[in-house]
């Protein structure tokens, strides 16, 4: 079983949208697209901040694919969803980190880039909705790759 980053970062790396699409489909999970939408849509918005918080990154070969099982706690950090309306600040704070801790070094920048609201600009909105139908109503632009500072190479 691929784990969620592996997903996203093979959908990144095909050339067509046709081929993109196809690959979303082709591994469509729950797990999936909540994480797109919590990445690509401006309704939702988390209660930890965007920077990424002091954690250590897991050392555990077991977990590869855990952020399917991890993935079920992003309601308490969520602010438009009612589970973490009683928790403290600190609670959903140690929560995320657990998260971080819990999941491979790839899933883990995963969950940074969706809490940070970091668009994959390889991976198009319009990728998404072909793929899984009307679930973003109002995307997030996505931020263009960084070019270098100075003048192009030479090509030999």
């Amino acid at each position: 079983m691929k784990s969620l980053n592996e997903i996203i970062t093979e959908v990144c790396e095909l050339s067509t949208n046709e081929e993109k699409v196809a690959c979303l489909k082709e591994n469509n999970s729950k797990e999936l697209r909540n994480i797109l939408i919590l990445m690509y849509d401006k309704k939702w918005s988390f209660s930890v901040p965007s920077t990424a918080p002091p954690y250590n990154a897991s050392i555990m070969v077991d977990t590869h694919g855990a952020l399917y099982r991890e993935a079920r706690k992003l309601c308490y950090i969520v602010n438009e969803m009612p589970e973490g309306v009683n928790l403290t600040q600190i609670k959903k704070e140690s929560i995320y980190i657990q998260m971080l801790e819990n999941v491979d070094e790839g899933d883990a920048k995963l969950l940074l880039r969706m809490v940070a609201k970091a668009a994959y600009p390889e991976l198009p909105v319009e990728c998404i909705l072909e793929a899984f139908g009307p679930i973003i109503s109002d995307p997030v632009p996505a931020i263009p790759a960084k070019r270098g500072r100075g003048r192009p190479k030479k090509v030999a």
